[in-house]
């Protein structure tokens, strides 16, 4: 590590690469990109936008699957509901189905107007059965 080297803050490092900021800070965190804490706030080398997974988590083909449009064409087999709908069928919060969207743990896309929508076939998944309201 090279003291002098260029740092940015997580804000700038996010703008920089379009990765959410708590992300950033995770991956700190499990030290998957180099940083430091300089008076109580992440400090992230300038090099580590160079980093592999930092290049791969720009690539929109590596974004979750329910976040990225182009790796869910539309396809008419599959039912879908919106978030709202599926938050109300199970204990999920809506923000909560949004981040289970965006961390893979739920299967989803984009729909065609720009909503995020709910493979119907998660309420099927027996790791989830709990979740369903009865």
């Amino acid at each position: 590590m090279i003291e002098n080297e260029k740092t940015l803050t997580t804000t700038e490092f996010s703008q920089m690469t379009g990765i959410a900021v708590p992300t950033i800070t995770r991956m700190l965190r499990q030290e998957t990109i180099r940083g430091k804490k300089r008076g109580g706030k992440w400090a992230i080398y300038e090099s580590e936008l160079q980093n592999r997974t930092v290049a791969t988590r720009k690539d929109p083909a590596a974004m979750p699957p329910g976040l990225n449009p182009a790796a869910n064409p539309p396809t008419d087999s599959p039912k879908t509901v919106d978030v709202d709908a599926f938050a109300q069928m199970t204990y999920l919060t809506e923000k909560g189905v949004r981040q289970w969207l965006k961390t893979g743990r739920l299967s989803g896309r984009t729909g065609a107007d720009g909503t995020l929508r709910v493979d119907a076939s998660n309420l099927e998944r027996p790791e989830l059965r709990h979740l369903i309201r009865k």
